[in-house]
């Protein structure tokens, strides 16, 4: 069974809502849309407040290249632009939207009929209907951003320069983080829409060949992807061991090309560009429906009241989406490995959103971390092939240049080394503060 070689851990899966099937859950009356749900510049509202605007509508445009757009998920009147707290706390910038009884019946009907639309038969030419370029600007004015959790806007990965197009799209499927199936369930009930998002993010790249990277633990995923696809198609199905964490960009490419990226280095380098599963849909839905990326499946699961993977509308609060949860649990948003804890439920779930892991408060004891007993686990675990322990002092010691030196930047923030760590250091949240440092200094 393929997997990459160097370090993983296997933490308890936990896949609680496996086989729950995607679920439309209602739209929300009111939705916050901050202005930066992807990585780079934020967008810039191009409404203001008191306009009426329609579900899908452009509300903020991108700000550069590497930039996103923002479309209105619900029909209503701009109630307010300006900060809003996001979940963690921090103040961002959001268009704050208000719908009234007639828009929200109208966006109801218009939404049930896409999901309907969204199960038919699939149409293998759209590809062939729009050229590369036309297929880039319609993914960039869509707002589509990779899913998976990083939120990098998807028309940069899709835009190689001349003369260097990728000979390999690899579709990350591999939903290798704890608890989170909202990929397994999206490739369980419309892996035909997905083979087609991935035609078409081929042709956008120039990529000759597609590979679906899927960990072995989703037979039922596995097996409906098997039945969309074409044995005659350049897409083929790499299955893979389940490791943490086979979804990380370096460890994928490694485990399904044998190729590893460089220090420093990103999928290109070796000929190849990863996008999530979701995002294959997502494209989909923007080229054959017109429909910007509005909209996302999450997984709730843990002690909520209510687990299941939903369709939900970006900028819909977590309190919206958990319903009534007691005041003594933690919220995760995303995974356990990767997440980071809301301290305000009254946040949007964003684009990047992934997740939402409700734990009872007799799960979330923080251990008093105990001295290093210099076991070399974390460093055993790591999938980078870095030191952990070493990384982690220069953070908690404020060794910049030391850190650099030992290569922080290569660090994805897996999590493995604290979670392997016998003494429960907080490996991670000193390399954290390390890599913003030494990030601070290069610039």
């Amino acid at each position: 069974m393929k997997t990459f070689r160097i370090g993983g851990i296997h933490p308890p899966q936990n896949k609680l809502t496996a086989g729950m099937p995607v679920t439309v859950l209602d739209l929300p009356r009111r939705v916050q849309l901050p202005l930066q749900q992807h990585i780079g510049r934020p967008a810039v509202p191009c409404v203001k407040v008191g306009d009426t605007v329609v579900r899908g509508q452009m509300v903020a445009r991108a700000d550069g290249f590497v930039s996103a757009p923002v479309h209105a998920s619900i029909s209503g009147r701009v109630k307010a632009i300006g900060p809003i707290m996001n979940a963690a706390g921090y103040s961002i910038p959001a268009i704050e939207i208000e719908a009234d009884e007639e828009a929200h019946r109208a966006d109801d009907v218009m939404r049930k009929a896409q999901i309907e639309f969204d199960t038919r038969p699939t149409d293998r030419t759209l590809s062939e209907r729009h050229t590369p370029e036309e297929l880039r600007r319609i993914i960039a004015d869509s707002g589509i951003v990779g899913l998976g959790g990083a939120a990098f806007p998807s028309t940069v990965k899709l835009s190689p320069k001349a003369g260097h197009e990728p000979e390999l799209l690899i579709i990350n499927a591999c939903e290798c983080e704890p608890y989170l199936t909202c990929d397994d369930a999206l490739i369980r009930g419309y892996a035909p829409r997905i083979a087609e998002g991935i035609e078409l993010m081929m042709s956008a790249c120039g990529a000759r060949r597609a590979v679906i990277g899927i960990e072995d633990n989703k037979p039922e995923a596995i097996a409906a992807l098997r039945r969309a696809l074409d044995p005659a198609w350049p897409i083929s199905i790499a299955v893979l061991k389940t490791k943490y964490p086979q979804g990380g960009e370096k460890q994928l490419v490694e485990a399904v090309t044998g190729r590893r990226i460089p220090s420093g280095g990103l999928p290109s380098d070796v000929g190849a560009v990863v996008n999530n599963v979701a995002t294959a849909f997502a494209v989909y839905a923007a080229v054959l429906c017109g429909r910007p990326l509005i909209e996302r499946v999450i997984t709730v699961t843990g002690a909520a009241p209510v687990r299941g993977n939903f369709l939900v509308a970006v900028g819909t609060s977590i309190s919206d989406v958990l319903g009534s949860v007691p005041d003594d649990v933690k919220v995760v948003v995303g995974g356990p490995m990767m997440g980071s804890s809301a301290v305000n439920l009254q946040a949007p779930v964003t684009k990047a959103t992934s997740g939402l892991l409700v734990l009872a408060a007799g799960e979330t004891r923080r251990l008093t971390p105990d001295p290093c007993i210099r076991c070399a686990r974390c460093v055993e675990a790591c999938p980078m092939g870095l030191e952990p322990y070493l990384l982690s002092t220069c953070g908690r010691l404020r060794m910049w240049p030391e850190a650099a030196e030992a290569r922080v930047l290569d660090c994805i923030e897996c999590g493995s080394c604290s979670y392997i760590c016998p003494s429960s250091r907080p490996l991670l949240d000193y390399i954290r503060t390390a890599k913003s440092a030494v990030k601070t200094l290069n610039k």
